[in-house]
């Protein structure tokens, strides 16, 4: 048996039980971070089967520490372990977490009224915070002042990181669980609820644009496409690879480097520089009645803007649709990957044929 099986072994049982015991798992759980990287893929494998099984038997109302089985699962799919074989596990255990997890803080929310980043305690003593929901602070008292009332939620709550990174690192790397998860309607309102907490970026993924069809029309040039965007989940993104994808069909706009539009799509982790360099001004469909040709002519309301997410632009009968014109002023962003194991792209389908384009833009304006 190997040193990575043997603590993997040892860890499904540590965690059993209200009372266990934390240095043991702590202990544990390094071990397993270590020899993860370094052990063979069977060795991997094995050990990932150990700790999925006992998270198949997993139940929220066991307020144990089975958390710590699934971040430890998770690191080993982040090392090359199958994130199939956690990510199916994870999904039929990950809603009820996160349920629980929205009760008990509801429960500690519910009875104060103090300010943002201060719920539970005096100004000064956020590092006495078990976590933040909603924008407000929990802090320890307050927080196991419920305890009696509903430990299994408390449970969920104090650990609920624990159980949504590894739920992302599966996703991330399993292209048929993301579209899953993405089309769960309950799964995506259950992480929405928490979305100011430690699921925020669980919320995020579920957000991703993943094999969806967009309309972008450029107004000025009386021109339109249809682009697939595949693993977009920020807007940063949107701009970059948009561009990318449509400047050289002959719409004026500055490309980036080959190599850093690689280090966006994910195919990289080095670059020639660490900036983008954005083309256009991007806008929501609602702008198709001014004249984008003087960029400051629009409401900045109506403007996409880079720090917002995808899933945000509005859709059109059905469609997300983006208005571009030229950019207001010179813009440059970092390269920053959401989700590393996630590669992104944006492919143009097609060009709409002339009369389509403006046919479209006309919809647009007399909606």
């Amino acid at each position: 048996m190997s040193e990575l099986v043997r603590h993997a072994n040892e860890l499904v049982v540590a965690v059993d039980g209200i009372d266990w015991d934390a240095a043991r798992v702590e202990a544990c759980c390094r071990a397993m971070l270590g020899e993860g990287e370094v052990a063979a893929p069977a060795e991997r494998a094995a050990a990932l089967e150990i700790l999925v099984a006992r998270l198949a038997r997993a139940r929220v109302d066991d307020a144990d520490g089975v958390a710590h089985v699934a971040i430890s699962a998770g690191t080993l799919v982040e090392s090359g372990a199958s994130p199939r074989m956690l990510g199916e596990v994870l999904l039929a255990k990950v809603p009820a977490v996160l349920a629980a997890a929205r009760r008990y803080a509801d429960l500690c929310l519910a009875d104060t009224v103090d300010s943002p980043k201060s719920a539970g305690h005096e100004d000064g003593d956020h590092d006495d915070a078990v976590t933040d929901v909603d924008g407000h602070s929990i802090a320890r008292q307050r927080f196991r002042s419920h305890l009696e009332d509903d430990r299994a939620g408390g449970a969920a709550l104090a650990y609920l990181r624990a159980w949504v990174l590894p739920t992302v690192a599966a996703l991330t790397r399993d292209r048929e669980l993301l579209l899953r998860a993405i089309a769960d309607e309950q799964l995506g309102e259950l992480a929405a609820a928490l979305r100011e907490s430690d699921a925020h970026w669980l919320d995020v993924l579920l957000g991703a644009q993943v094999g969806v069809e967009w309309l972008v029309l450029f107004p000025i040039e009386a021109r339109g496409f249809r682009v697939m965007l595949d693993g977009i989940v920020g807007n940063f993104d949107l701009h970059a690879l948009l561009a990318d994808a449509i400047v050289p069909l002959g719409i004026a706009g500055q490309r980036n480097p080959p190599d850093v539009i690689a280090r966006v799509r994910g195919e990289t982790s080095v670059s020639s520089c660490d900036f983008v360099t954005g083309a256009w001004n991007l806008y929501a469909a609602r702008a198709a009645t001014f004249d984008l040709a003087d960029p400051r002519a629009a409401p900045v309301g109506t403007w996409i803007w880079g720090e917002g997410l995808p899933r945000d632009v509005p859709a059109i009968d059905g469609v997300r649709t983006v208005l571009v014109g030229p950019p207001a002023y010179a813009r440059t962003w970092s390269i920053s990957r959401t989700f590393s194991a996630l590669p992104a792209r944006i492919d143009v389908v097609r060009e709409l044929a002339a009369i389509e384009a403006r046919e479209a833009l006309e919809r647009l304006r007399t909606r």
